[in-house]
């Protein structure tokens, strides 16, 4: 007996949703810089070079730290689907709306795909982790 594929069909409103959520993470990414300039100009630097150079290594600590928990926010999602993958045993998820056509997984297929996608987030968020204590 031949198991047919199943599919989840893909939806377009979706598609628009994931689209402005991605365009609103990376304006987030590219005014997070001078957000970060501006809030630390509130209170200038003195005009000596110690001081100046003082004020640029503050900088970059708190670039590194920003910028680090920026990067980890589509980790941590990633990380989520993962989870839930591995507890329903299908891949995509039950739930989940995506906004193209998927085949989908079931059973030890999802499970081994659902450990795969975990460890891999785990191991980018550890690197993450250990960009933002040497920082």
């Amino acid at each position: 007996m031949k198991h047919e594929d199943e599919y989840i069909k893909g939806d377009r409103h979706i598609g628009k949703t994931w689209l402005i959520v991605i365009l609103l993470y990376l304006l987030v990414l590219l005014w997070l810089e001078p957000l970060i300039d501006f809030l630390l100009t509130l209170n200038p630097p003195d005009k000596e070079l110690g001081a100046i150079g003082a004020f640029n290594e503050q900088k970059a600590y708190i670039a590194a730290i920003a910028f680090g928990i920026a990067r980890s926010l589509p980790i941590l999602l990633f990380l989520w689907i993962a989870y839930r993958v591995l507890l329903s045993a299908q891949l995509p998820p039950k739930g989940l709306k995506l906004p193209f056509t998927v085949r989908i997984l079931k059973g030890q297929q999802a499970k081994m795909a659902g450990m795969s996608m975990i460890a891999l987030s785990l191991l980018l968020l550890f690197r993450e982790l250990y960009m933002m204590v040497n920082a």
